[in-house]
């Protein structure tokens, strides 16, 4: 009975050690599936970050989302006409002869002993480079006449053109009509183109003289420009004939004479008014 009773026990230990080592495989199992769910869940939330993540690294506009162009806060700005900036070079240019609507034979009388030159309207011709900074006047024609004086009412002839490009945007020559007004009422490089400016080394004019000013933004229309023909920070050139000068009175026909300026109604376009 001894030997039955010492194989069975030994039938048990190795029954007992099998079940033991397939229990250790099971927890193993469950173990390496536990692994493995947890790295899934870690590859997914990986993946979740990423997908949450990359399309903003691409910066697609938020607003392309909504239907509104990527655009629209640019055209938004573009619409409000951002103002140009002041021109620095130039690429040459020459006037072209004014269109003239009616014209009026013998334009324009000229008062005796002036200059036969002031007859024709004069071409302008500008050279390629920088574009002056400040007013600059030439004297194409001296005169021989009296002395402009700052505050004169003056009767010119004159030509007004963008010095980039040499587009006319006024004329008294495109009307047949010489202009009467008085240099306290126009802008201020026109007051010292023909009335002189001290500070700028710039004499003044004589009756029966022809001049042309370069006008820069700053002492012409400015950042506003003169709509519809002059642009914001636009740099002008004028060339001025002076028929004749008179110191204004005391009384308010200083006033009355300056509404026949360029700037009057009658103008076809636009003038060296004080408007700025």
């Amino acid at each position: 009975m001894a030997g039955k009773d010492r194989k069975r026990q030994i039938a048990r230990e190795r029954y007992q050690r099998r079940m033991a080592a397939k229990a250790q495989a099971r927890a193993r199992a469950r173990q390496r599936t536990a692994m493995g769910l947890s790295a899934g869940a870690v590859v997914a939330i990986v993946g979740i970050v990423l997908a949450i993540t990359l399309p903003g690294s691409g910066k697609k506009p938020a607003s392309s989302v909504s239907g509104v162009s990527p655009s629209a806060s640019t055209s938004a700005s573009a619409s409000a006409s951002p103002t140009p900036p002041a021109p620095t070079t130039a690429s040459g240019c020459t006037s072209k002869p004014s269109v003239v609507a009616s014209p009026i034979a013998n334009f324009p009388l000229l008062p005796a002993g002036v200059d036969a030159a002031l007859k024709t309207e004069p071409t302008v011709t500008i050279p390629a480079g920088a574009v002056p900074t400040k007013t600059e006047v030439k004297d194409l024609v001296v005169g021989t006449g009296a002395t402009v004086g700052k505050t004169d009412n003056v009767t010119v002839d004159y030509l007004g053109m963008n010095y980039v490009d040499c587009a006319e945007f006024d004329s008294s020559w495109s009307r047949s009509t010489v202009a009467t007004f008085s240099l306290q009422r126009v802008i201020p490089g026109f007051t010292k183109g023909i009335g002189g400016d001290t500070a700028s080394g710039i004499a003044p004019m004589k009756v029966g003289g022809r001049r042309e000013i370069i006008v820069p933004a700053v002492d012409g229309y400015g950042v506003a420009g003169s709509s519809p023909n002059i642009a914001p920070n636009e740099e002008l050139v004028f060339v001025v004939d002076v028929l004749a000068a008179s110191t204004p009175s005391p009384s308010p026909s200083a006033s009355s004479s300056a509404s026949t300026s360029p700037s009057a109604s009658g103008s076809v376009s636009v003038s060296p008014s004080a408007t700025q």
